[in-house]
C-alpha cells in the first residue's frame, strides 16, 4: 500500500465491468483459500483453474441482472477489491411479510489493503444500492471463525441465525452428550 496515500484517499470505487473478471477471480481465490481453513474437509476447494472457469462464468451472468451488483475497487489503475450482492427473494418467502431482502455474496480486499477502509467503501456502496431496490434487510453469510464478523459488526450487521454442519460418520462423545439438551 503507497505510504504517501492518505487513508481516507484510498481506492476508487467503481462498477465492476467483464474486463475486471480475472482480478475478481483473483481476490476470490484469495479468499477461498482463507476459507478453506475454517474447516479443511469440507470447504476443500477443486482446481484453481476448475474454480475460476465456473466463478467467472457465474459473475459474468450476474452483471446482466438488473438486481446483481458489482463494484470494485481501485488503486493506481489495480483491483485491491471487490464486493458483490443481489435482491432477491428470501427461502419460503411465502410465508413471510417481507419476502425480498438484499444479499452480500462476496467481499474480498487484497491483503496489504485490509485495515485501510476500503471494505467499508465498498460495502457503504454495495449496502446504498441494495437499499435502493426497497428491500428492508439484507444479510451475509460468514463462517463463525472468519476475523472479518468483527468488520462486519462495524458496518451494522448482527448475527441473526446460525448454520451447522455434521459429517455423515461422526461418533458422538462424551463431550457431545454433555452438551445436549
Amino acid at each position: 500500500m503507497p505510504a504517501s496515500m492518505d487513508k481516507s484517499d484510498r481506492g476508487i470505487i467503481r462498477n465492476g465491468t467483464e474486463k475486471d473478471l480475472d482480478d475478481f477471480f483473483e481476490l476470490y481465490w484469495i479468499s477461498s483459500l482463507e476459507h478453506a481453513q475454517y474447516n479443511e474437509k469440507l470447504d476443500a476447494l477443486k482446481s484453481k483453474e476448475q474454480c475460476k472457469e465456473y466463478i467467472v462464468n457465474r459473475q459474468r451472468e450476474f452483471l446482466k441482472g438488473k438486481d446483481e451488483f458489482f463494484f470494485v475497487a481501485e488503486d493506481n489503475n489495480k483491483i485491491i477489491g471487490m464486493i458483490t450482492g443481489h435482491v432477491a427473494k428470501r427461502d419460503e418467502a411465502e410465508i413471510y411479510v417481507i419476502e425480498r431482502v438484499g444479499y452480500i455474496d462476496e467481499l474480498c480486499v487484497s491483503p496489504e489493503y485490509r485495515n485501510s477502509g476500503i471494505g467499508k467503501k465498498l460495502m457503504e456502496k454495495l449496502l446504498e444500492e441494495l437499499f435502493k431496490k426497497d428491500v428492508e434487510f439484507v444479510g451475509l453469510g460468514a463462517a463463525y471463525k472468519n476475523v472479518a464478523i468483527n468488520f462486519y459488526k462495524s458496518c451494522g450487521f448482527i448475527p441473526e441465525s446460525v448454520w451447522m454442519v455434521r459429517e455423515k460418520n461422526h461418533k458422538e462423545t462424551k463431550s457431545d452428550e454433555s452438551k445436549s439438551s
